[in-house]
């Protein structure tokens, strides 16, 4: 997974108006089929849950624990710990977007 790619996508969209994320929604839906959309994202998501338990299982923490230390400037700038932060803040930003049929 190219994670720089994801997050400056992430950034693009998420800074749209609502008439332009309609029209993007509308371009995505003639490109692909709408059933193969929530299945790619699943894909994602689990990639995403992947990469926090190998995170979590290294540092013996969970995910949201890691989170808020790291937050509150508990636990040091390690570069695996900015990783850990992003990969945590993406998959946040899935469980908001995510349709509840996944």
């Amino acid at each position: 997974m190219n994670t720089k790619l994801v997050e400056s996508i992430a950034r693009i969209i998420l800074s749209l108006s609502e008439e332009e994320r309609q029209l993007l929604e509308t371009k995505l839906a003639t490109v692909a089929p709408s059933a193969t959309v929530p299945q790619a994202m699943q894909q994602d998501i689990s990639d995403l849950e992947n990469r926090l338990k190998a995170f979590e299982s290294q540092y013996q923490m969970s995910s949201s624990n890691f989170y808020q230390q790291f937050k509150a400037g508990k636990l040091g700038d390690a570069m695996d710990f900015f990783e850990w932060s992003v990969f945590y803040e993406m998959w946040e930003s899935t469980q908001q977007l995510a349709p509840t049929e996944i």
